[in-house]
């Protein structure tokens, strides 16, 4: 049933123009007040003020970068938030894989030896895989290849491959956020496109994008 959901979930470029014309046309309705809110008074908690919390802060999706590539140095720091770790998998079976386009070559990112692997040329059309206005200087993709998930969660494994997503995600936007670089979650990549551009088979699931770069200051 998981698969279902997903192949309706499914983007193509005719999916992203319409999305596009909904996005165009939505107009939300003002709620005053939390619809969940409880009629007891809130008891207000202490607040901190540490080095992390100030990374929270400082987290914005920036949609605006400079032309130029990030530098090896800044490539390794961003995706070396995937290593060591660092975000759950249910498990431990560890799905998720990483891919990147970059200075206009698509490599896969080997998360366990911090490394890239070459696949080749970027595509021509990659800002409309994205379903965005001009490609990004990087653009980082998430995969899930959960065969062995589901062989031992059943349905319930799907959630568990999004959970680790969007953690690993997390993960990469505080770091771009640490490093005063800018980006993006992409909600509209087309997917069966993206995984050709990658040479993936059609079987794996494109998880999320996120579209870096230098932020314009």
């Amino acid at each position: 049933m998981f698969d279902d959901f997903w192949a309706a979930s499914r983007f193509s470029p005719l999916h992203q123009r319409r999305l596009g014309d909904r996005l165009r046309d939505f107009r939300p309705q003002q709620q005053l007040i939390d619809p969940l809110e409880l009629p007891s008074p809130p008891t207000p908690l202490p607040r901190r003020d540490d080095r992390l919390q100030r990374l929270f802060r400082a987290r914005r999706s920036t949609r605006d970068f400079a032309g130029e590539p990030l530098s090896p140095t800044q490539l390794g720091t961003v995706l070396g938030a995937l290593s060591d770790n660092s975000y759950p998998s249910a498990g431990g079976l560890h799905p998720l894989r990483c891919y990147t386009f970059h200075d206009g070559r698509a490599a896969r990112y080997d998360i366990h030896r911090h490394a890239l692997q070459d696949i080749g040329p970027s595509p021509d059309d990659l800002a409309d895989i994205l379903g965005t206005p001009s490609a990004p200087p990087l653009t980082i993709v998430l995969v899930l290849t959960d065969k062995d998930s589901f062989a031992k969660y059943g349905e319930r494994a799907g959630r568990f491959g999004l959970i680790e997503a969007g953690a690993a995600a997390q993960n990469i936007c505080l770091r771009l956020a640490e490093q005063k670089l800018g980006g993006y979650l992409l909600g509209g990549v087309a997917d069966n496109e993206m995984l050709h551009a990658l040479s993936l088979p059609r079987d794996l699931r494109v998880a999320t994008a996120i579209a870096c770069g230098r932020r314009i200051t």
